[in-house]
């Protein structure tokens, strides 16, 4: 979508007030590393931090030099919270205080009743109705009882906006009848009944049995937020022992995954990242009691297994992960999978069993709970530990000698699948060390079955000769004007300067250089918009610049060029040095390029014509000669 140029004004105002550094910290925990904060980077996954966040010299982008992603602060908000050009604007100026201009009508709203946009309205409609549902005793008396006996008070169920669906199976129903009505009666158009209806059922709100029929009955309801605390879905316990399953969750959209959401995270990131901790329970009730305790770094999975996803997410907020978990058997394996997710993550896991087999929510409503529940968190078991311990148990199970030796390659056949040969020297050395200790086989030994099974695991080399592929680079020229156009991302301000001609006048960059007088596609997309900016007279940042920049490698290409060009100057006045004897070479080559077919052009129009003729014959200088002979 291309903003309006009221919405330019609206976005350089967003973006002069946001600090971007705060705005994706609240996402991934970043820190200094020179002028810049560097972390691990959201869109990809991160083992080293390579993602880093630019701010100096009136800057403020984001750039990942592993996967490319890069971007302003609205562009960190459309890609990585999967928000439209419009809510994103409408987000950060409200987090920066800002009124946006009024506009009149928005236009008709999205007509796809699965779009995110739709999804998202049903889903704090629906929201609203059930807090209302749980504080009316006619409907909310049963939920709000069974809240009563779990020690949830009125703080943690507005905190976690708690409600209530009817027992009645209809209440939500007939609530979006009336929203359905109340539009057709307003005569807004923006918003069609048929539409407001089917979003509700593509959310899993409502089902269709003849007419519309809530999805939900009888139950508490526990919304699921994501990082920004918007409503994406929901669980739904069951009031009556008797109603079946006990726990339901709203069904997969383009909203809600459920391999890729941590339940509470929106109110527990914050103290994540301060603890530099995140403690990881098996339901809601469990988070909730943890909040209400004070200990405020807990989410929960939704009723399934942890998975990179969830990884992902958690080793960009902090440095440790505690498991809680069960200590019975499925407990057990859901670590032991937990592990496996987590092994060659950057982060440090931890295995947590409560003590006398309590869930956080039973051991925390003890008199002593907290000082029990704190000193079971101390006492974590690490997991390498953990791993080591059932590998030894597994050996212990098996003294054959032949029985120890598969037990010692299976071990270390998992270990290379589980990542081992990813992780960092010191770390790897770690674990093969433990390994050694407690099998009593030498380093040596275990090193050289480990390079064996990577030579056997490797796919075999086809018998085909493949032909390598040529990555396409810039040539000799195109480097030349990169290089130009990297001064002036880096240093806008170098832009005001006036070149002299070998005739002796003066003129203003953007008449000594034109984006037609440069060759690389990629130099010219890039100094279109410069230029323009240069002409106007007008201030402009690397901000503006990728704001202009709809295709993702071009954005990446400016963010690269700006650190190239940042990196290779200390002031302004070198900078501005640089610039002029980039441009002159840059007219020089034209010069050069202008005399091979000067002796026969009459006219510019000629000139013109023979000069396109000869770029389109390519930069090598053999195809430039035979394309000026031919001309000529």
């Amino acid at each position: 979508m291309i903003p309006s140029r009221s919405d330019l004004s609206d976005r350089d105002r967003v973006l002069e007030l946001t600090d971007l550094v705060s705005l994706v910290g609240e996402s991934v925990v970043l820190r200094p590393k020179g002028r810049e904060h560097m972390g691990l980077c959201p869109f990809h996954e991160d083992r080293r931090p390579s993602f880093s966040v630019v701010t100096h010299k009136g800057n403020a982008f984001y750039n990942c030099f592993a996967c490319g992603a890069s971007g302003n602060a609205i562009d960190f908000m459309v890609n990585y919270h999967r928000m439209d050009f419009l809510e994103a604007l409408r987000f950060l100026a409200q987090r920066a205080g800002i009124q946006l201009q009024a506009r009149g009508s928005t236009g008709p709203r999205s007509s796809d009743p699965d779009s995110p946009a739709s999804l998202r309205r049903a889903n704090e409609a629906a929201l609203r109705f059930f807090s209302r549902a749980l504080i009316d005793p006619a409907i909310g008396s049963a939920a709000k009882k069974a809240l009563d006996d779990r020690g949830i008070d009125a703080k943690m169920i507005e905190r976690f906006a708690l409600g209530a669906s009817p027992a009645s199976g209809d209440g939500l129903a007939h609530y979006v009848e009336k929203l359905a009505a109340h539009q057709n009666q307003s005569g807004d158009e923006q918003l069609d009944p048929a539409i407001i209806r089917a979003s509700f059922e593509a959310a899993g709100l409502l089902r269709r049995r003849g007419s519309l029929v809530d999805a939900f009955r009888n139950r508490v309801m526990f919304p699921i937020a994501d990082e920004l605390g918007r409503c994406i879905a929901f669980g739904a316990r069951a009031i009556d022992p008797e109603d079946q399953p006990k726990y339901l969750n709203s069904p997969e959209s383009a909203l809600f995954h459920k391999s890729q959401s941590l339940y509470g995270i929106n109110l527990a990131k914050r103290a994540i990242i301060q603890s530099r901790t995140a403690i990881i329970t098996e339901g809601y009730t469990d988070v909730i009691a943890c909040h209400r305790a004070g200990i405020e770094n807990a989410v929960a999975t939704l009723g399934t297994a942890l998975t990179r996803d969830h990884a992902r997410i958690l080793q960009r907020l902090c440095d440790t992960i505690v498991l809680l978990f069960d200590g019975d058997t499925a407990g057990q394996r859901a670590a032991d999978r937990a592990l496996e997710i987590f092994f060659a993550a950057p982060v440090d896991l931890k295995i947590c069993t409560l003590p006398d087999q309590l869930d956080p929510d039973e051991l925390l409503r003890q008199p002593n709970g907290r000082e029990r529940f704190d000193l079971a968190i101390a006492q974590s078991e690490d997991a390498l530990t953990h791993l080591v311990g059932n590998f030894r148990r597994e050996l212990d199970a098996h003294p054959g000698l032949s029985a120890r030796q598969r037990t010692i390659e299976a071990m270390l056949t998992k270990l290379v699948s589980l990542g081992l040969g990813s992780l960092d020297g010191i770390r790897r050395r770690l674990v093969i060390d433990s390994i050694a200790a407690t099998s009593g086989v030498a380093v040596v030994e275990i090193e050289r079955f480990l390079k064996a099974s990577k030579r056997a695991t490797a796919p075999a080399l086809d018998a085909t000769i493949v032909e390598p592929v040529e990555i396409p680079t810039a040539s000799a020229r195109g480097s030349a004007e990169r290089d130009f156009v990297s001064i002036l991302i880096a240093w806008p301000s170098t832009g005001g300067i006036r070149i002299s001609h070998e005739e002796g006048d003066a003129a203003p960059l953007s008449e000594f250089i034109t984006p037609s007088s440069l060759e690389d596609s990629a130099a010219r997309t890039l100094y279109t918009p410069i230029f323009h900016w240069l002409e106007d007279a007008k201030s402009f940042a690397i901000q503006d610049l990728l704001a202009e920049l709809s295709d993702p490698a071009m954005k990446t290409l400016a963010t690269d060029l700006y650190t190239l060009g940042a990196k290779r100057f200390e002031r302004d006045a070198d900078a501005r040095q640089g610039l002029i004897t980039a441009a002159r070479a840059l007219d020089s080559l034209n010069r050069r390029l202008q005399l091979a077919i000067a002796p026969t052009a009459t006219t510019p129009e000629e000139l013109d014509q023979r000069l396109n003729k000869i770029r389109a014959a390519g930069p090598r200088p053999s195809a430039i000669a035979r394309t000026a002979r031919s001309a000529s």
